[in-house]
């Protein structure tokens, strides 16, 4: 973080368990995570020269985490998130959605909010205005197509997608075989 000037990062598929915070070298860690099973996971990673303007932060559960910086002239709500898998139930997908929303609903409504994620979504290379730019990948999935619905009831961007990049940086995974 230090290399690249970084002075927020957001971790998703972490696999600690239990939540709280410590610190470690310059930087404080936030993290949260299921009670006693290693699985998702999120952390948000703060230089020391911030804490001050932390006003506090929730361990909502193990797929969201969210840090509240005061700032001029509004406040920054960020959230760090990580979504289930299209393999999921639909129970899980559905609870997944309800507990943000839960999350944003209670940020003031002042704050800029933030959202680091990996939402495990494809929502395509066509352009929604006002929503989706015209640099994503690939075609739309199901995972994308609830992605957009939740941005246009927050009236939200998915900023990645509006600024053009490398191919190598608009995905986060590879198949073994690197053919996907």
């Amino acid at each position: 973080m230090d290399r690249i000037k970084m002075d927020i990062l957001g971790i998703g598929e972490l696999k600690w368990t239990g939540n709280g915070h410590f610190t470690s070298g310059n930087y404080e860690v936030y993290y949260s995570g299921s009670e006693n099973i290693r699985r998702n996971g999120v952390a948000l990673i703060v230089n020391k020269k911030l804490i001050n303007s932390i006003i506090g932060y929730n361990t909502k559960n193990d797929r969201m985490i969210s840090i509240r910086l005061q700032g001029k002239p509004t406040n920054l709500t960020i959230i760090q998130i990580y979504a289930p898998t299209t393999e999921a139930e639909e129970s899980i997908i559905e609870n997944f959605y309800m507990e943000l929303q839960q999350l944003l609903d209670n940020v003031p409504k002042k704050d800029t909010i933030l959202i680091i994620s990996d939402w495990n979504a494809k929502v395509g290379e066509t352009e929604v205005p006002g929503i989706v730019g015209k640099f994503g990948l690939d075609k739309r999935n199901e995972a994308g197509d609830r992605l957009i619905e939740f941005c246009q009831e927050n009236h939200m961007v998915i900023t990645n997608t509006c600024f053009q990049q490398p191919k190598r940086r608009l995905y986060t995974w590879t198949s073994p075989n690197g053919q996907h």
